[in-house]
């Protein structure tokens, strides 16, 4: 224990160590943004949807103008997001997607700065804000990374969220924290909570006039915010026990979703996972924050708590994550239940609820147990980030290659479902798509226009197998390595080819078990499989080809195969 205790005392004046590991996963982020990222509308038509405020804009009166910044999407007032993207149009002349989703992700880096200045007030040794990165920087909500306009909206609303809780706790600047919500507000829906969440820590320390004119801006705001709101859609049902049971178990997952690794799963045993983790989050809040108990409940009776500035950040970030999620569930457990409270883009309120956690432990505990939760938290947040970077890689690219290929689709088949789903013509599709200018690099070296259903190809490749599963098309080809060379857009992709349509399909690559990556230093597995909806694939007789794209260049292979798709 001695020797334990003397080596801990050594490594904590090792600061340049500390930075080293506060670097890291910066850069493993850093690296993954640069590998994937593309100019290229997300797999949702969001991008195209919010671009749409471009058209007749200019030649709009202030009044018009002012609606379509504010033009609800659905439950959202995308002010932020739009205004940016009509900055970038009227100053370049084009929207380039790739720099959104910078900028997207600058706000998450912001994120960073704010936790790093509270922290800093805190005079602690760097170590203890190694955690915080490593539970940051993880690629857990790669949606919102790789997704222009969500990355603005989602990691906008958190910096202007986070800005607006360290100007009330840390500078007493109510002005500076009043502008922070109001900015909260017109990026994301969940932004108007910061008003409540301001007036909250207000009343709790005894700052009485500051609360009554943050709760009458904050009546203002959501005035404004909800005047010519449409309709609302359907929400939780308190009277049904099987939705509230939902809700109680999805509250819980929502907030530990960081332990359910994958983001798109919806196994039970990952889950339920996640219910516990929050479970035990809440269980670990209680625990530090108990002594604190008996006067906080005081302060809501009007006696005034004394809490350090670091605590009330920390408690405005508990109650940031707890409205979240109930806002989330109340909208999504009548849409999809249990399950669909797990979306890739939902997954950063479990990284904040951990971030809370340890800068609320650094607040309310003592040196020792300081000392020893942080050294647990180190290690706990090295073998989260590396085990998500490990499991969403795979799924990241091949949802870039998703985006490309939906791109492809849309362009080619006038009739394409996702234009039939938002009532959108392919002519208005290619007027916005002209603002961002994106590239059509599988349609490189031929035409995919071109009225028949054989292509010129420079070789035969053999499928494994096509077969119909469920409601979906399967293209299996599992002998090969592929490896991608000049970009993550590389890879082999499956074609259906009608003298009527053209559908492609992205590879859906696998990473390898990890003894195997540990061993031959490959992270994807052999071969590729593609998927078609049948919902999406029009009635007809389609040859099947492989388009190979290898270091920014296709190639066509013949399948000698044949998928008939029925009325």
């Amino acid at each position: 224990m001695y020797f334990f205790r003397s080596f801990l005392i050594s490594l904590q004046k090792q600061t340049w160590l500390a930075a080293l590991l506060c670097a890291l996963p910066v850069f493993l982020y850093l690296l993954t943004f640069v590998k994937i990222a593309l100019n290229v509308n997300y797999v949702a038509y969001d991008d195209i949807l919010i671009l749409g405020v471009i058209p007749g804009f200019e030649d709009a009166t202030w009044l018009e103008r002012w609606h379509s910044l504010t033009d609800p999407f659905p439950e959202h007032r995308l002010v932020f997001s739009r205004s940016l993207v009509l900055a970038s149009y009227f100053l370049f002349g084009k929207v380039n997607l790739l720099s959104l989703m910078v900028i997207g992700n600058l706000c998450w880096l912001g994120c960073a700065g704010v936790f790093y200045a509270v922290f800093r007030r805190m005079r602690l040794s760097l170590w203890h804000f190694v955690p915080v990165v490593w539970l940051w920087f993880t690629i857990h909500s790669f949606e919102n990374i790789f997704w222009g306009v969500s990355s603005l909206c989602n990691f906008g609303v958190l910096l202007f969220a986070m800005m607006a809780f360290y100007f009330i706790s840390h500078s007493q600047n109510l002005l500076a924290a009043l502008l922070c919500a109001l900015a909260a507000t017109f990026t994301y829906g969940n932004g108007i909570t910061v008003f409540v969440i301001i007036a909250f820590v207000l009343w709790i320390t005894g700052r009485r006039k500051a609360f009554f004119l943050t709760t009458a801006l904050f009546v203002l705001t959501a005035f404004l915010y909800f005047s010519g709101f449409p309709q609302k859609t359907e929400s939780l049902d308190f009277s049904d026990p099987e939705q509230l049971w939902q809700g109680l178990a999805g509250f819980f997952g929502f907030i530990g979703a960081i332990t359910a690794f994958d983001a798109y799963s919806v196994d039970p045993i990952p889950l339920g996972m996640a219910v516990v983790t929050g479970l035990l989050m809440a269980v670990i809040f209680v625990a530090i924050f108990g002594k604190k108990l008996p006067s906080f409940f005081q302060s809501l009776l009007g006696r005034p708590m004394q809490l350090s500035p670091a605590g009330q950040f920390a408690l405005a970030l508990l109650l940031f994550v707890a409205i979240s999620s109930f806002a989330v569930l109340y909208k999504r457990i009548p849409l999809g239940g249990f399950e669909s409270l797990f979306k890739g883009r939902y997954r950063m309120y479990s990284s904040l609820g951990w971030v809370m956690l340890h800068l609320g432990a650094l607040t309310w505990l003592r040196s020792q147990r300081r000392q020893r939760w942080t050294i647990t938290l180190v290690i706990f947040g090295i073998l989260i980030n590396l085990t998500l970077l490990y499991v969403n890689f795979a799924t990241a690219v091949n949802n870039r290659r998703a985006a490309v290929v939906q791109e492809f689709n849309t362009r080619y088949n006038s009739d394409w479902l996702g234009l039939r789903m938002f009532q959108m013509s392919q002519a208005h599709f290619e007027t916005i798509r002209s603002y961002y200018q994106s590239d059509d690099p599988l349609a490189e070296g031929w035409n995919p226009r071109t009225a028949t259903d054989s292509l010129p190809c420079v070789g035969t490749y053999e499928l494994d197998s096509v077969l119909r599963y469920k409601d979906e098309i399967h293209a299996y080809a599992m002998s090969d390595f592929f490896d991608a060379e000049e970009s993550y857009t590389d890879g082999p992709y499956v074609l259906l080819k009608s003298a009527t349509h053209v559908y492609a399909s992205p590879p859906n690559q696998f990473a390898v078990p990890l003894r195997t990556i540990l061993r031959r230093f490959r992270y994807f597995a052999r071969g590729f499989q593609g998927i078609f909806h049948e919902d999406t694939v029009e009635p007809g007789v389609y040859k099947i080809y492989v388009l190979m794209r290898r270091n920014g260049k296709n190639e066509i292979y013949c399948t000698n195969q044949t998928w008939i798709e029925p009325n």
